[in-house]
């Protein structure tokens, strides 16, 4: 069985348009906290270390958090806790479909509920 997203699955029951997910997924990632600035917040870097990781990130493919374990800074246990950190920081993507006025409470909770049955 092909698990899709609960955008998707929104999509699929014709609540919200494709157009509306795009403008959520934008909000969600511009409200997600970034890995560096976790990082501060915890005392795991100091903010040099944290333009050092970005100037060596620039000429690669490598996410911060695996700059910083090349450079030194953090462990990988330590970056598995701060993504774990990012993510719950990240706004769900219905909670932002409401907040945009597409999705009211009520009909979040019924799509909820009829994914997560779906998922089961």
């Amino acid at each position: 069985m092909k698990i899709i997203r609960f955008g998707q699955f929104l999509v699929n029951s014709g609540v919200v348009r494709i157009e509306d997910i795009y403008d959520a997924l934008n909000i969600q990632m511009k409200k997600t906290k970034p890995l560096g600035k976790i990082a501060l917040e915890r005392n795991m870097l100091t903010v040099a270390q944290v333009f050092d990781v970005l100037n060596a990130q620039i000429d690669t493919n490598k996410m911060f958090g695996e700059t910083a374990v090349d450079l030194g800074y953090l462990k990988p246990e330590d970056v598995d806790e701060l993504l774990e950190m990012q993510k719950m920081s990240r706004p769900y993507i219905g909670d932002i479909l409401v907040e945009m006025g597409k999705l009211d409470k009520e009909t979040l909770a019924s799509k909820l509920k009829k994914y997560h049955q779906m998922s089961d």
